[in-house]
């Protein structure tokens, strides 16, 4: 488990390029889980997370379900 904050941010701006990378990830972001860091990447339902790692630099990645497409919105 990464305990070095460093760590999670290199491993959070790695995982940001999943957003054009990979299918149906719409987020990605740090979250906590058992008081340790994790990488959370929201994906749209009916796509495969298996493209994913289960860790990124040590820290834990959860994929989450964001609930349906998501589609930007007007200023």
């Amino acid at each position: 488990m990464a305990d070095d904050v460093s760590d999670v941010d290199t491993a959070l701006v790695s995982a940001s390029r999943w957003l054009d990378d990979v299918p149906g990830v719409v987020g990605v972001g740090q979250g906590e889980a058992s008081g340790a860091p994790t990488i959370d990447v929201w994906m749209t339902p009916g796509h495969d997370p298996g493209r994913l790692p289960s860790q990124l630099l040590g820290v834990p990645v959860r994929v989450r379900d964001s609930g349906g497409p998501v589609e930007a919105q007007p200023d």
